[in-house]
């Protein structure tokens, strides 16, 4: 999971019951926060990009799927 930090729509309590219902399911799950960065932090065209975790978020995601 990718998401900006601080962020509305992913509050330190709703990742921490994500990760529990993850576990509690055999998911492997790994949240990687960036902080600073607005929810809408990969869209380059909006106001919340944020070029470095963009490509913090590309180049991780890239390596999960190679």
């Amino acid at each position: 999971m990718h998401a900006a930090e601080p962020d509305d729509f992913a509050p330190p309590e709703r990742i921490a019951a994500l990760c529990r219902a993850a576990r509690k399911s055999g998911v492997d799950l790994e949240v990687f926060r960036y902080p600073g960065a607005g929810h809408f932090y990969i869209d380059r065209d909006l106001p919340d990009h944020d070029p470095a975790a963009a490509e913090l978020t590309w180049r991780r995601v890239l390596d999960f799927l190679s």
